[in-house]
């Protein structure tokens, strides 16, 4: 587990802000509308879901996660609030200092979603977007310090393709059973996992300085060909760390079978990896968050 991070002088926080003190910021959630970073997504408003823990005034960093959520039968007339509950957006259990984002993806046609906005680059602008409405909040600037992108469902693909092209590439990167691979019909399903092995190799290059993780629960009938594709991938890669290292980093980066059903998958898990990156997920327990 991570630890909390360090104090620092209030007033280096404040500097540029004409401010004589920074807010020791409660947790609090809110949803926005008419977002800049996603204006070219369809679908209703709000379209920007916040939430965050404790922020105190000595902070000058904080960590965010991001969440892609998938495909809804209400297809355009999605509300935003549909996709908040199993999100699992949860940051009770969670000591550092995290400004939770869930952005309503680009509706498509039916009950498809996909997030185009925060390709090439555009999920930086949103994680902009998410420090700078918090800075107004507490009278400070606040840096990013950890980026976390988690996404279930349709959301899991798109979230491969994120970091494909983001200046900010995740610390942590967790897929609850949505890694369905591409149209077979249009090329090669297993296409973006040269993506995967790509950040997994500039992650482990960065163990155990900064820990990273990567976590892939998925249904063997749904998502379970690409899943098992990344779990050689992560399996390769922890054959080549140092051997004092790798149980350490082994129980960030995993591979495993979900224990409940589709909806539920990041509901269960996602509260408890916001605790602990290296959580043993019990998906049969009641849950603690």
């Amino acid at each position: 587990m991570l630890p909390p991070l360090p104090a620092v002088e209030v007033g280096r926080a404040a500097a540029g802000w004409g401010l004589a003190a920074v807010l020791d910021l409660l947790p609090g959630e809110t949803f926005l509308s008419n977002t800049p970073a996603l204006a070219a997504h369809r679908g209703t408003q709000p379209d920007l879901f916040l939430r965050w823990n404790h922020i105190p005034e000595a902070a000058t960093a904080i960590d965010i996660v991001v969440f892609l959520h998938g495909f809804s039968q209400s297809g355009g007339a999605m509300p935003l609030s549909e996709k908040l509950e199993r999100s699992g957006l949860i940051l009770s259990g969670r000591a550092r200092p995290t400004l939770a984002m869930l952005p309503r993806g680009n509706w498509i046609r039916h009950y498809y979603y996909d997030f185009p906005a925060l390709l090439g680059g555009g999920i930086d602008l949103l994680l902009a977007y998410g420090l700078h409405r918090l800075a107004e909040m507490r009278g400070a600037p606040l840096a990013l310090d950890r980026f976390i992108l988690a996404a279930h469902s349709g959301g899991g693909m798109p979230a491969i393709d994120v970091i494909a092209s983001a200046q900010a590439q995740p610390d942590e990167l967790y897929i609850f059973d949505g890694l369905y691979g591409r149209d077979p019909a249009l090329g090669d399903p297993l296409q973006g996992i040269e993506i995967v092995d790509g950040w997994l190799g500039e992650r482990f290059a960065r163990e155990p300085a900064r820990p990273g993780a990567m976590r892939v629960s998925f249904i063997e009938n749904q998502t379970g060909p690409f899943s098992r594709a990344v779990g050689e991938l992560i399996a390769s890669r922890l054959s080549l760390a140092p051997a004092e290292l790798r149980p350490l980093v082994a129980r960030r980066y995993r591979v495993e079978a979900a224990g409940v059903q589709h909806s539920q998958v990041a509901r269960v898990a996602l509260p408890e990896l916001l605790a602990t990156s290296d959580a043993n997920i019990d998906w049969y327990a009641p849950p603690r968050f």
